[in-house]
């Protein structure tokens, strides 16, 4: 009976040290691209019309991508949901000292340009002084997937087309026309 409860013990000895090779496995990393048209519509506009870019998209190719920490580039992204999906992304390039946050509450593959979906961005470059210039709620961001292009969205990701009536800082009022977003790897 002795020799049987000895053999209990090694093993029962290396039960915790079984738990430590197991762990999750690391998140990706994010990764992001826009463009946009920054459109000075009006007198009301004090910032020049300018285009901006972080990697390579457009409405009908997703080229390029940046990974964040890749040439100067802070990626942070979330898209979470299943049917419907909650975006919310940032990505800043400081490099050109751009930077756009995007905030889409509920988005689905159906989201077409004469049916979007609607939301808010928040944008900053060195054409507007580092002043970020934000979407207005009574007027808000449009989002929609082009028919017939790969463009669509689930868990971790999205690329999507938007445009921005309403751009607003203080009392100035610019406009942000068509432009493409592509976030991809994004954490829940």
């Amino acid at each position: 009976m002795r020799l049987a409860r000895l053999g209990f013990v090694p093993v029962l000895g290396l039960l915790p040290l079984l738990g430590f090779g197991c762990s999750d496995p690391a998140s990706p990393t994010p990764r992001g691209a826009y463009y946009m048209n920054f459109a000075k519509p009006g007198a009301s506009c004090n910032a020049g019309s300018h285009s901006e870019a972080l990697g390579e998209v457009s409405e009908s190719a997703r080229n390029r991508v940046v990974t964040d920490g890749e040439e100067g580039a802070e990626i942070d992204c979330s898209v979470t949901g299943s049917g419907t999906f909650k975006v919310s992304a940032r990505a800043r390039n400081n490099t050109e000292v751009t930077e756009i946050r995007v905030n889409i509450p509920s988005i689905g593959p159906e989201a077409t340009q004469e049916t979007p979906a609607t939301g808010s961005i928040s944008f900053s470059s060195a054409e507007t002084a580092g002043k970020p210039f934000v979407s207005d709620p009574a007027n808000p961001c449009k989002f929609w997937f082009v028919p017939g292009s790969e463009q669509g969205v689930s868990p971790g990701e999205i690329w999507v087309a938007f445009e921005c009536p309403a751009m607003k800082e203080g009392q100035y009022t610019c406009a942000l026309r068509r432009g493409a977003l592509a976030f991809d790897s994004c954490g829940s």
